[in-house]
């Protein structure tokens, strides 16, 4: 089905008020067929036939409804409307704007999926790191041979990184500890010192040691 547009302006329109209700009715029907291409009919005289019986005019009445539509302007000789194309569009439907409207509603959508995957994601990544480093400090407290202060403890080494905390326990696995507990480092002490830095020599050998 072919669809023209006809603004509601048409009603107030001061051309269309100087003819009478009939030739109105006319002129809305030249609009119908333009829209279904009869206006465009390349053969004058089988143009004018077949608009006869559009309108249900005689050749005659024809050539009156002409002159008056022609006297405001409304069609041009060849009955084509005038300025036809500013008041129409192609798409006259609204499909495509539709269309358009649809593809960018689908964008929308997905770039609403993407953040929100994004978001999720990270949430994912963020809980990961937080929990891998909860196990790093709980591995790493077990680790002390004092186990003193630990909620102290435990919030200055959730304020430092995985890289850190990897190294605090790999020295702590290596340290060898005094054997008398007084002389061994309170875990707080440790953390504050920094003391996985410390460059950790081994136990000298006696002479006596190195031979069999």
């Amino acid at each position: 089905m072919k669809w023209f547009k006809l603004y509601p302006e048409i009603a107030n329109h001061p051309r269309l008020r100087i003819l009478s209700f009939e030739d109105r009715w006319h002129y809305i029907s030249l609009m119908c067929a333009k829209a279904d291409g009869t206006l465009d009919q390349p053969n004058a005289k089988l143009r004018d036939q077949m608009l006869s019986v559009h309108l249900g005019l005689t050749p005659v009445e024809m050539g009156q409804v002409q002159e008056r539509l022609m006297d405001v302007e409304l069609i041009a000789e060849d009955w084509d409307i005038i300025n036809w194309e500013d008041k129409q569009s192609s798409d006259a439907t609204g499909a495509a704007r539709k269309r358009r409207q649809r593809a960018r509603e689908k964008l929308a959508k997905e770039e609403e999926i993407r953040n929100k995957n994004k978001e999720q994601n990270v949430t994912v990544t963020g809980q990961s790191r937080d929990i891998e480093k909860d196990e790093a400090i709980e591995r790493i407290w077990k680790l002390f041979p004092k186990k003193v202060a630990k909620s102290k403890c435990v919030k200055k080494l959730e304020r430092l990184d995985t890289a850190t905390l990897g190294l605090i326990e790999k020295d702590l696995r290596a340290r060898v500890w005094p054997a008398e507990a007084r002389f061994i480092l309170n875990p707080e002490t440790y953390i504050n010192q920094e003391r996985w830095l410390d460059e950790i020599s081994t136990p000298e050998q006696k002479e006596e040691d190195l031979y069999v």
